[in-house]
Protein backbone atom coordinates (compact mmCIF):
# COMPACT_ATOMS: atom_id res chain seq x y z
CA UNK A 1 0.00 0.00 0.00
CA UNK A 2 1.70 3.27 -1.00
CA UNK A 3 2.50 5.74 1.60
CA UNK A 4 0.62 9.52 1.43
CA UNK A 5 2.64 12.13 1.64
CA UNK A 6 3.58 15.89 1.01
CA UNK A 7 6.52 16.62 -1.38
CA UNK A 8 9.38 19.57 -1.22
CA UNK A 9 11.61 19.82 -3.79
CA UNK A 10 14.16 22.29 -3.41
CA UNK A 11 16.59 24.10 -5.88
CA UNK A 12 19.26 25.00 -3.50
CA UNK A 13 21.86 22.78 -2.38
CA UNK A 14 20.22 19.79 -1.59
CA UNK A 15 21.78 16.63 -2.23
CA UNK A 16 19.75 13.91 -0.83
CA UNK A 17 16.14 12.87 0.24
CA UNK A 18 14.96 13.44 3.48
CA UNK A 19 11.73 12.54 5.34
CA UNK A 20 10.08 13.75 8.81
CA UNK A 21 7.00 13.24 10.60
CA UNK A 22 4.91 16.51 11.23
CA UNK A 23 2.72 17.51 14.26
CA UNK A 24 -0.13 16.00 12.51
CA UNK A 25 1.02 12.46 11.59
CA UNK A 26 1.59 13.71 7.82
CA UNK A 27 4.73 12.31 5.83
CA UNK A 28 6.82 15.12 4.87
CA UNK A 29 9.58 14.64 1.81
CA UNK A 30 12.58 16.73 0.88
CA UNK A 31 14.11 16.47 -2.05
CA UNK A 32 16.51 17.84 -5.17
CA UNK A 33 14.04 19.47 -7.37
CA UNK A 34 14.91 17.68 -10.56
CA UNK A 35 14.69 14.12 -8.51
CA UNK A 36 12.92 11.85 -10.41
CA UNK A 37 9.14 10.30 -9.37
CA UNK A 38 10.22 7.35 -9.21
CA UNK A 39 12.93 7.35 -6.81
CA UNK A 40 11.29 9.39 -4.05
CA UNK A 41 8.68 6.70 -4.50
CA UNK A 42 11.66 4.12 -4.01
CA UNK A 43 12.50 5.88 -0.76
CA UNK A 44 9.25 5.70 0.13
CA UNK A 45 8.73 2.35 0.21
CA UNK A 46 12.01 1.64 1.28
CA UNK A 47 11.04 3.63 4.78
CA UNK A 48 7.64 2.41 5.10
CA UNK A 49 8.14 0.10 7.88
CA UNK A 50 10.00 2.71 9.74
CA UNK A 51 6.94 5.96 8.95
CA UNK A 52 4.49 3.41 10.36
CA UNK A 53 6.34 3.08 13.63
CA UNK A 54 7.48 6.72 13.64
CA UNK A 55 3.25 7.68 13.25
CA UNK A 56 2.39 4.30 15.90
CA UNK A 57 4.75 5.95 18.28
CA UNK A 58 3.53 10.29 17.69
CA UNK A 59 -0.53 8.99 18.40
CA UNK A 60 0.67 7.07 21.07
CA UNK A 61 2.43 9.68 22.61
CA UNK A 62 -0.10 12.09 22.04
CA UNK A 63 -2.53 10.61 23.92
CA UNK A 64 -0.57 10.13 26.73
CA UNK A 65 0.05 14.01 27.15
CA UNK A 66 -2.04 15.63 29.64
CA UNK A 67 -3.45 18.69 29.03
CA UNK A 68 -2.24 21.44 30.59
CA UNK A 69 -4.63 23.20 33.04
CA UNK A 70 -2.26 26.41 33.89
CA UNK A 71 -3.05 26.03 37.69
CA UNK A 72 -1.15 26.50 41.00
CA UNK A 73 0.00 23.58 41.69
CA UNK A 74 0.92 22.08 38.16
CA UNK A 75 4.25 21.61 37.56
CA UNK A 76 6.32 22.70 34.43
CA UNK A 77 9.70 22.03 33.08
CA UNK A 78 12.90 24.18 33.13
CA UNK A 79 16.41 23.29 31.87
CA UNK A 80 15.24 19.71 32.78
CA UNK A 81 13.56 20.28 36.36
CA UNK A 82 10.18 20.42 36.97
CA UNK A 83 8.96 23.48 39.10
CA UNK A 84 5.64 24.21 40.77
CA UNK A 85 3.24 27.01 39.08
CA UNK A 86 1.54 29.93 41.66
CA UNK A 87 -0.97 31.82 40.12
CA UNK A 88 -2.24 34.88 41.56
CA UNK A 89 -3.89 38.12 40.52
CA UNK A 90 -2.45 41.61 41.22
CA UNK A 91 -3.50 45.11 39.23
CA UNK A 92 -0.37 47.42 40.18
CA UNK A 93 1.87 44.60 38.71
CA UNK A 94 2.74 43.49 34.92
CA UNK A 95 0.40 40.45 33.85
CA UNK A 96 2.79 37.77 32.68
CA UNK A 97 5.04 34.53 33.84
CA UNK A 98 7.76 34.84 36.19
CA UNK A 99 10.02 32.18 37.45
CA UNK A 100 11.47 33.30 40.93
CA UNK A 101 12.92 30.76 43.76
CA UNK A 102 12.35 27.89 41.68
CA UNK A 103 8.84 28.52 41.16
CA UNK A 104 6.73 30.21 38.11
CA UNK A 105 4.20 32.67 39.18
CA UNK A 106 1.79 33.90 36.95
CA UNK A 107 -0.01 36.67 37.01
CA UNK A 108 -3.02 36.57 35.27
CA UNK A 109 -6.78 37.42 35.99
CA UNK A 110 -8.31 35.02 33.69
CA UNK A 111 -6.64 32.06 34.89
CA UNK A 112 -5.88 29.10 32.87
CA UNK A 113 -7.12 31.42 29.64
CA UNK A 114 -4.15 33.03 29.08
CA UNK A 115 -1.76 30.56 31.00
CA UNK A 116 -0.58 29.33 27.90
CA UNK A 117 0.12 32.61 26.13
CA UNK A 118 1.97 33.41 28.64
CA UNK A 119 4.15 30.16 29.21
CA UNK A 120 5.02 30.44 25.49
CA UNK A 121 6.02 33.86 25.70
CA UNK A 122 8.52 33.49 28.48
CA UNK A 123 9.80 30.41 27.04
CA UNK A 124 10.33 31.98 23.65
CA UNK A 125 12.52 34.96 25.24
CA UNK A 126 14.26 32.54 27.72
CA UNK A 127 15.22 30.09 24.62
CA UNK A 128 16.01 32.71 22.49
CA UNK A 129 18.43 34.11 25.03
CA UNK A 130 20.10 30.81 25.87
CA UNK A 131 20.30 29.61 22.50
CA UNK A 132 22.08 32.69 21.55
CA UNK A 133 24.77 32.36 24.01
CA UNK A 134 25.45 28.87 24.09
CA UNK A 135 25.61 28.94 20.51
CA UNK A 136 28.05 31.50 19.97
CA UNK A 137 30.29 29.41 22.48
CA UNK A 138 30.30 26.17 21.15
CA UNK A 139 30.28 27.27 17.35
CA UNK A 140 33.71 29.21 18.30
CA UNK A 141 34.97 26.09 19.52
CA UNK A 142 34.24 23.87 17.23
CA UNK A 143 35.60 26.64 14.32
CA UNK A 144 32.20 26.32 12.51
CA UNK A 145 30.09 29.08 11.35
CA UNK A 146 26.43 29.31 11.84
CA UNK A 147 24.34 31.45 9.82
CA UNK A 148 20.77 33.48 11.72
CA UNK A 149 19.23 31.87 14.53
CA UNK A 150 15.77 31.48 14.97
CA UNK A 151 13.46 30.33 17.77
CA UNK A 152 10.16 28.13 16.64
CA UNK A 153 7.17 26.40 18.40
CA UNK A 154 7.71 23.06 16.34
CA UNK A 155 6.24 20.27 18.27
CA UNK A 156 8.27 17.77 16.29
CA UNK A 157 11.64 18.96 15.62
CA UNK A 158 13.94 19.72 17.93
CA UNK A 159 16.32 21.81 15.91
CA UNK A 160 17.06 22.34 12.42
CA UNK A 161 19.84 23.56 9.89
CA UNK A 162 19.38 25.07 6.28
CA UNK A 163 21.41 25.00 3.53
CA UNK A 164 22.44 28.29 4.34
CA UNK A 165 23.31 27.18 7.64
CA UNK A 166 20.82 28.88 9.28
CA UNK A 167 20.00 27.36 12.71
CA UNK A 168 16.55 27.35 14.12
CA UNK A 169 14.93 25.89 17.53
CA UNK A 170 12.29 25.06 19.14
CA UNK A 171 11.83 27.34 22.29
CA UNK A 172 10.47 23.38 24.09
CA UNK A 173 14.13 22.62 24.07
CA UNK A 174 14.25 25.14 27.46
CA UNK A 175 12.46 22.06 29.14
CA UNK A 176 15.26 19.93 28.85
CA UNK A 177 18.53 19.54 31.06
CA UNK A 178 21.49 21.71 29.52
CA UNK A 179 23.50 18.43 28.33
CA UNK A 180 20.82 17.53 26.15
CA UNK A 181 20.30 20.93 24.76
CA UNK A 182 23.68 20.92 24.28
CA UNK A 183 23.75 17.76 22.02
CA UNK A 184 20.82 19.32 19.78
CA UNK A 185 22.95 22.58 19.06
CA UNK A 186 25.95 20.42 18.32
CA UNK A 187 23.97 17.86 16.32
CA UNK A 188 22.69 21.23 14.60
CA UNK A 189 26.50 22.45 14.23
CA UNK A 190 27.63 19.69 12.52
CA UNK A 191 24.77 20.08 9.90
CA UNK A 192 27.22 22.72 8.58
CA UNK A 193 29.89 19.65 7.63
CA UNK A 194 27.08 17.61 6.78
CA UNK A 195 23.42 17.55 5.77
CA UNK A 196 22.29 14.21 5.84
CA UNK A 197 22.35 12.20 9.28
CA UNK A 198 24.92 9.38 7.26
CA UNK A 199 27.26 7.15 9.60
CA UNK A 200 30.10 10.13 8.64
CA UNK A 201 27.51 12.34 10.61
CA UNK A 202 27.38 10.55 13.75
CA UNK A 203 31.20 9.87 13.69
CA UNK A 204 31.15 14.05 13.57
CA UNK A 205 28.83 14.40 16.58
CA UNK A 206 30.76 11.61 18.44
CA UNK A 207 33.88 13.13 18.24
CA UNK A 208 32.45 16.49 19.97
CA UNK A 209 29.93 14.63 21.68
CA UNK A 210 30.92 10.72 22.56
CA UNK A 211 27.76 10.15 25.08
CA UNK A 212 25.36 11.93 22.75
CA UNK A 213 23.14 8.72 22.16
CA UNK A 214 22.65 8.83 26.15
CA UNK A 215 20.89 12.54 25.17
CA UNK A 216 19.54 11.47 22.24
CA UNK A 217 17.72 8.70 23.84
CA UNK A 218 16.46 10.97 26.33
CA UNK A 219 14.96 13.03 23.62
CA UNK A 220 13.19 10.52 22.59
CA UNK A 221 12.21 8.87 25.80
CA UNK A 222 10.49 12.13 27.44
CA UNK A 223 10.31 14.33 24.54
CA UNK A 224 5.93 13.76 24.98
CA UNK A 225 6.09 15.64 28.29
CA UNK A 226 6.89 19.28 26.41
CA UNK A 227 3.58 19.89 24.48
CA UNK A 228 2.62 22.66 26.45
CA UNK A 229 -1.01 21.64 25.43
CA UNK A 230 -4.16 23.80 25.24
CA UNK A 231 -6.41 22.85 28.18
Amino acid sequence: MAVPYILKRSRKRRKTISLQISNKSEVVVSAPYFTPGSEINRFIQEKQIWINKSIQKQKTAQLQIKKNEYVSGEEFYYLGEPYPLEIFFQQDLPAGLVFWSNRFYLNCKEGSAKGEYYFFKWYKAKAQEYFSKRLNFLSYHLQLLPGKIRITSAQQRWGSCSEENNIAFTFRLMMAPPTVIDYVIIHELMHIKGKNHSANFWKLVEVVMPEYKTHRRWLKDNGHKFGLSRV
